[in-house]
């Protein structure tokens, strides 16, 4: 979501935070209406899979990859004392070819092979930082790949590849990696190795490309499955908290609204149980939407037990009733949205199915006569 969206939400719950500290609700309705049409033009374009923002890649969590090669700094300081021990080593040639000393000699050895010893472990460095950005690179999206495609990547043995890959996790370049399957696949992180722990026996054994893919779809499946329950879980406590409301709610034509929002909010969740990947779409809806129309509902249900007849009050309880009618309505334009995709697929069936009924001859006889 893009900075003014963001800008417009926070808005809104500044607004709302101070119309319920001040009894003041006087365009809140409005507030509530722009927010939501921001809120439903961003969940669409999810939906339609033409949303902004970005999906989280494992790569680029700090937690499971380091974000720069963490001896690549070394390097440099290697190189550089390496050549000051190769200017000094000169030096020594110098003065032993000009007068020779065991000392002097003693001290050229000693700078030559310092200083080849830093040149070839700067270099060793400057080696192990590119392929680790070559493994970052071959990984991309996953979380599981085969040691072979991690080898072809850097050009090396599968042997090598193993060596140099647990030689960055010891120096936590991958801080959460294991190698399984007999060094020949490699999982990035422990939700991964938790999920090949507890699948392993599933799988196939035979075919490691076949098992590599099944685990990547596992954990996709898993995080999703996770979300969805995490969604559900959420909302219901906030369904709770309307049906609480609802029970004290003595406005007929204010309650009549909010059981219908109720239900609305009902079908998105029973939605989310039956397509999980759905809850991708709804961070919104169950962290920011759903509390705040618990808010203007708790507001509107104490300033009726509060029975006044004070204007200020009076118009605060109508901007809510406005804005819970608003807000049912975007939330059934979300739960239309959500059951599209589901809508075309039953419609292409129906579609696939008249055409083949009509290519054998059924749909040209009218049943409604008797033959």
């Amino acid at each position: 979501m893009n900075n003014l969206n963001e800008d417009n939400e926070k808005s809104l719950e500044n607004s709302l935070n101070k119309a319920i500290a001040d009894m003041d609700f006087s365009n809140i309705s409005e507030k509530v209406k722009n927010s939501l049409d921001n809120f439903i033009e961003n969940t669409i374009n999810f939906v339609n899979k033409k949303s902004e923002r970005k999906p989280v890649i494992p790569i680029k969590d700090p937690m499971v990859c380091v974000q720069k090669p963490p001896e690549k700094s070394k390097s440099s300081f290697f190189k550089t004392f390496s050549g000051i021990s190769a200017f000094t080593s000169f030096g020594m040639l110098i003065s032993i070819l000009d007068d020779f000393s065991f000392s002097d000699f003693n001290l050229f050895v000693l700078f030559t092979v310092v200083g080849i010893g830093l040149y070839r472990f700067a270099k060793r460095i400057d080696i192990i930082s590119k392929d680790y950005e070559r493994f970052i690179k071959e990984l991309g999206n996953n979380t599981v790949i085969s040691i072979r495609d991690l080898a072809s990547a850097v050009q090396k043995s599968e042997k090598d590849t193993i060596k140099e890959l647990l030689y960055m996790m010891d120096k936590g370049y991958f801080k959460q990696a294991r190698i399984v399957e007999n060094d020949s696949l490699f999982l990035l992180d422990i939700p991964t190795f938790n999920l090949y722990k507890n699948q392993n026996m599933k799988l196939p054994k035979e075919n490691i490309y076949e098992k590599e893919k099944l685990i990547a779809e596992s954990a996709h499946d898993d995080v999703t499955i996770e979300k969805a329950e995490d969604l559900v879980k959420s909302s219901n406590q906030y369904l709770s908290s309307i049906k609480l409301s609802i029970s004290r709610i003595e406005n007929r034509a204010f309650l009549e609204k909010v059981i219908e929002l109720k239900k609305t909010i009902q079908n998105i969740i029973n939605i989310v149980k039956r397509y999980p990947e759905k809850a991708q779409a709804l961070d919104k809806f169950m962290n920011y939407y759903l509390p705040t129309t618990v808010k203007l509902i708790d507001a509107y249900t104490e300033y009726e037990i509060m029975g006044s007849d004070e204007k200020d009050i009076l118009s605060a309880m109508k901007e809510i009733d406005s804005s819970i009618f608003t807000i049912n309505e975007a939330f059934e334009k979300i739960q239309l949205e959500l059951l599209e995709d589901r809508t075309m697929d039953i419609k292409t069936d129906i579609d696939t199915m008249k055409l083949l009924l009509n290519q054998e001859g059924y749909l040209k006889k009218d049943w409604s006569k008797n033959e």
